[in-house]
């Protein structure tokens, strides 16, 4: 047996025990990384739509590729491990003789045990990166288990000052190190002194960048800001300030579901029925922006082509840029609900959301999440410049990295000499509902254990090469359908707190009364309403649900006010150029609201017309043969030439538009237009104050009404022109 001296026993110098412990290392880093891909090869083997088989096939080495340059993650934390597992394992080699193996998996123990501290971290402060599903299980609960007194404390001490304490010990330990092993102790002990202020100074710049330096408000702009917030697939009929009380009010469910929207609500103008013309957000987004229908700018489905995008682009005068040339500093930020903004800028000068329908960056995403090394160490900026598309995935653009963007440049003196129109756009509403805690068990029933604990339990492959959704859907018990909207509840609490974070930004910088703030959203859901199940922009049964958004408007020095008037969203772009003291384009086809704000103009009620998205689901219409369409991954492809966009095919573009549903929408009434397989057209009526879930059809009882929607709805259709009300009604609205 090979004999040591005394101080080689103690003093671990000697190139080989270095050479073993990185061994050690890497042998994690290797079993790290076979475990990711073995999940990702488990993934990809598991899901069984056109896509995916496609990823395997012909973007094989695309995938291959990212998962090798995911190797320099590994490296760069196995070389960073070795720096902070010195000192343990040469602590800990010093109670006996230890050999190769013995020092390898003295390190390997030490870097697991690490990894596993960061994990709890990752828990803790960053739990959406969790694989989806896993919110609620029992590393959740670990926080919960200290008596409440001590656990602010006690997770303040072990994940923000050991941390400190652990670099501390480490710089110095090296310092002494270097000491024994150079003889240069002034030398060492500076450069660890060096170390430490370095690592000092690198905290104190983050802290400097997150909360920035306010701007006085010299040469502040006369014109208001302009911030309008959305959450996708909100429903105007589900807040508080609606009158919606949630199934649980006890504990932290007291303050109902929307309690800073609600307080923002009863001192802003509240419209209480606002309408999209189509419940799908692309579409809808761009009709809002660009104050028009969607057969006038030409995105009628969620999968536009370049030409379509290209014309919108070239024939439509957007708000950004109506505001731009008045002055206006414009962005658009959000996560990846609002990656709609990366192929359609709508003339946003800076557009900070993810990139989710590029095909190449969500297979790329699915490599990097299934490396966990990557969120766990790499989500910061460091991580951002070794990795630029992190900042475009999905996972990593969350609804608290958004608030934060939003928060920051408010802290950083937006506002405060040039006026901002920002379009804060977030993901919080969308199927499948999944928040963290304690979101997602809020409103929960506390005795549910099935599968939609967490969240809707979603096949994608049904979604995407299926044709049966309507009928699993419908099969929910009375148990699963309470916890989806549960689940749903919680989602519009956790944007609910986005949102007054945001509006204490506000307040914090002295902007809240200079700025112009708008409540709204894209669409909204159905919620197993009578007739439907979920989804969004598939039809016209159950009520207004997928169509009315919320509209809560508050302007500087305006007070509360509420207004029952039916409005649109190709209303809003209207009312806030007028609002901000600039001309609207002529091409714009809303109509302004400024004035009943402003009581310079008498409130009524505008006819609503509507028309489906893309036809994910055809839902059965009694006594209609429904045209034909095939699946999703059937209908689209991946346009290389169009940065890898899942795109409609060009052959199914006409047959799409020609399968839509139709609405009329007056005070009293409702009118659906459904094409039939056979070219003829399908009317039902319904009557709202006795009917509002559209559950009986009385076009034969009513004909007269009938006749007149039936002719402006037509006109709408086929000529593209809008009958305000006193044409539809000359004689005024039936009750």
């Amino acid at each position: 047996m090979e004999e040591k001296s005394e101080t080689e026993a103690q003093v671990p110098r000697r190139v080989p025990w270095v050479r073993w412990m990185v061994a050690g290392l890497l042998l994690l880093a290797a079993g790290l990384y076979g475990v990711a891909l073995v999940a990702l090869t488990s993934t990809a083997d598991g899901m069984q739509n056109k896509f995916s088989s496609l990823a395997r096939s012909k973007y094989l080495a695309f995938l291959v590729w990212q998962n090798l340059r995911v190797l320099m993650a590994y490296g760069i934390l196995v070389v960073a491990a070795a720096v902070l597992v010195a000192p343990v394992v040469a602590r800990w080699s010093r109670r006996g003789a230890t050999g190769r193996w013995g020092v390898m998996w003295r390190a390997l123990s030490c870097g697991l045990a690490m990894h596993l501290y960061f994990v709890l971290r990752l828990v803790r402060e960053r739990p959406y990166f969790m694989p989806e599903g896993k919110f609620g299980y029992w590393w959740f609960h670990i926080f919960e288990a200290p008596p409440e007194p001590w656990r602010t404390w006690l997770q303040v001490v072990v994940f923000d000052f050991v941390p400190w304490l652990v670099l501390a010990g480490v710089v110095v330990w090296h310092g002494r190190w270097l000491t024994r092993r150079w003889g240069s102790r002034r030398m060492a002990w500076a450069g660890g002194l060096l170390g430490l202020l370095v690592a000092a100074w690198v905290v104190r710049v983050g802290v400097t960048h997150a909360h920035g330096t306010v701007a006085k408000p010299a040469e502040v702009a006369e014109r208001p800001n302009i911030l309008v917030i959305g959450s996708d697939s909100l429903r105007g009929d589900r807040l508080g300030y609606s009158g919606y009380q949630p199934a649980r009010s006890d504990g932290a469910a007291a303050g109902g579901v929307s309690p800073r929207i609600d307080e923002l609500a009863a001192r802003s103008a509240v419209f209480d029925l606002c309408m999209t013309p189509l419940a799908s957000t692309i579409e809808s987004i761009t009709s809002t922006m660009v104050s028009q229908y969607p057969h006038t700018h030409g995105i009628r489905q969620m999968w536009p082509g370049q030409q379509a995008v290209e014309r919108v682009r070239a024939n439509t005068e957007p708000l950004a840029d109506v505001l731009e040339r008045a002055g206006y500093e414009t962005a658009a930020i959000g996560d990846w609900c609002g990656a709609i903004y990366q192929s359609l800028p709508l003339g946003f000068n800076e557009v900070a959301v993810s990139n989710y329908d590029n095909f190449r960056v969500y297979m790329t995403q699915a490599v990097f999440l299934a490396h966990f090394v990557v969120p766990l160490y790499f989500d910061n900026p460091a991580g951002y410049r070794l990795y630029p598309e992190i900042g475009s995935f999905a996972q990593f653009v969350t609804p608290e990295v958004v608030t934060k963007r939003v928060t920051d440049r408010l802290r950083q003196g937006a506002g405060q000499r040039q006026p901002f129109f920002w379009h804060v756009f977030y993901s919080c509403n969308h199927l499948p509902y999944r928040s963290p805690e304690p979101w997602h068990r809020l409103f929960a029933d506390p005795a549910y254990h099935g599968k939609n604990r967490t969240g809707v339990d979603f096949d994608i492959d049904q979604f995407i090469c299926g044709t049966s959704l309507e009928d699993k859907w419908k099969a929910l018990p009375p148990d699963e359908v309470a916890q989806t909207r549960a689940l749903y509840d919680g989602c519009t609490r956790m944007f609910d707190e986005c949102v007054g974070k945001i509006l204490d930004a506000l307040r914090e910088q002295g902007l809240a009364e200079r700025t112009i703030v708008v409540i709204t959203s894209d669409h909204g859901d159905d919620l197993y309403e009578p007739g439907v199940t979920l989804g969004h922009g598939l039809g016209f049964n159950g009520g207004d649900q997928t169509n009315h958004v919320p509209m809560v408007m508050k302007i500087p020095a305006g007070g509360a006010q509420r207004f029952p008037q039916l409005v649109r969203t190709i209303d809003l772009a209207p009312t806030l150029v007028e609002l901000a003291g600039v001309k609207a384009p002529k091409a714009w086809e809303g109509q302004s609201f400024a004035g009943w704000l402003r009581g310079t103009a008498k409130p009524q009620a505008r006819p609503y017309y509507g028309e489906t998205g893309y036809p994910f689901i055809q839902f059965r219409e009694q006594g209609v043969k429904r045209p034909d369409l095939p699946p999703m991954d059937e209908m689209t492809f991946i346009d290389e030439s169009f940065h890898y966009q899942f795109v409609l095919r060009p052959e199914f573009e006409d047959a799409v538009v020609a399968a839509k549903q139709r609405c009329l929408r007056t005070v009293n009434w409702k009118l659906v237009l459904t094409p039939a397989a056979d070219g003829t057209r399908h009317f039902r009526l319904h009557h709202l104050p006795t009917d509002p879930h559209c559950e009986r059809n009385v076009a034969n009882e009513h004909p007269e009404v009938l006749a007149a929607m039936r002719k402006a709805l037509e006109r709408w259709t086929d000529e593209r022109k809008e009958t305000m009300m006193d044409g539809i009604f000359p004689d005024g609205e039936p009750e």
